[in-house]
């Protein structure tokens, strides 16, 4: 996809299309996909999630994980919204104050379930999701990362931020991660503390990629 080139109009490919329903967009220097519903009713209101890329957090990884993950929302009747890091500055590293302006797009084009979004990422994006859950709480409903984690120690001081909505919180990490475990289930103990509702799965026989041990399917159940 050519963001400069290709604007897919949702219309047709709600239509016509067998792959996921997709609008490509652009917002400044934010270039974003959106998953829309099949049978999309641009009267009717939808959950919606704000899916944060792997990686880093290029084209490709948006592509990747749209394949895996996200593509499958369309079936469950959610919106998703997927941004491209501008220039390659990460979610936690900067980007993060583009996210208002996104979400307020996004609510512009689309009747939003609650009004609130739900947020999620994959490894860099899990990170991303945290820092952006923590610095605009009153945006999301709930959290889901596979893996993720605070990006660093103010982050892991901060989450009392996302406890005060409340919003529940799953956390997934394969057994065989590495540092992620721990640091997970650090984060998992100290939201349950501070009397917030997350949950944590640790996969059997299974490393930084999760993808054979959490589905699509148990993402939007």
């Amino acid at each position: 996809m050519n963001p400069t080139k290709l604007h897919l109009i949702l219309a047709c490919l709600v239509a016509f299309s067998p792959m996921p329903v997709l609008a490509e967009e652009t917002l400044s220097d934010l270039t974003y996909a959106v998953v829309a519903p099949e049978n999309f009713d641009p009267e009717k209101a939808y959950p919606a999630v704000l899916a944060l890329p792997p990686g880093d957090g290029g084209r490709q990884m948006v592509e990747a994980a749209l394949e895996d993950y996200w593509g499958y929302g369309k079936t469950r009747g959610y919106i998703v919204v997927n941004p491209v890091a501008p220039k390659g500055v990460l979610f936690f590293d900067g980007s993060e104050s583009k996210i208002p302006v996104l979400l307020d797009e996004v609510a512009r084009k689309y009747k939003i379930e609650g009004g609130r979004f739900h947020i999620a990422g994959i490894s860099n994006g899990g990170i991303s999701a945290f820092r952006i859950a923590e610095d605009y709480p009153k945006r999301f409903c709930s959290l889901a990362v596979f893996p993720g984690l605070p990006a660093n120690d103010r982050d892991f001081e901060r989450l009392a931020d996302i406890v005060s909505m409340p919003m529940p919180m799953l956390l997934v990490v394969g057994e065989q991660d590495g540092r992620w475990v721990g640091r997970m289930q650090e984060t998992q103990e100290k939201i349950s503390a501070l009397g917030g509702d997350a949950v944590l799965r640790v996969l059997p026989g299974v490393g930084h990629s999760v993808n054979d041990g959490f589905t699509a399917e148990e993402l939007f159940s």
